[in-house]
C-alpha cells in the first residue's frame, strides 16, 4: 500500500470529502467507473480516487490531518 493512501485511509468519509472539497476535486464517474465502483464502500472508493490524484500529495494530506487532530 502507498504511503497516500495509508494516509487517506486514517481520515473518515466526511474529512475525505471535505479535502477533496478544499482541494476543488469533484469525482465525476464514466459508465466504466461506475460499473468498477459499484459495489465498493464509500469510503474506499473516495480513497482509491483519490490515491491516483495527481492534485493531492502527501505533503497536503498530512498538514490536513494535522489540522483536524486540534
Amino acid at each position: 500500500m502507498s504511503i497516500k493512501k495509508e494516509l487517506l485511509n486514517e481520515l473518515t468519509e466526511n474529512q475525505l470529502k471535505q479535502l477533496a472539497e478544499s482541494k476543488g476535486i469533484a469525482f465525476n464517474l464514466n459508465t466504466v467507473q461506475k460499473k468498477y465502483y459499484e459495489n465498493w464502500a464509500e469510503k474506499d472508493k473516495l480513497v482509491d480516487m483519490m490515491t491516483t490524484n495527481q492534485h493531492i500529495t502527501v505533503s497536503e494530506i498530512e498538514k490536513f490531518i494535522q489540522t483536524k487532530k486540534f
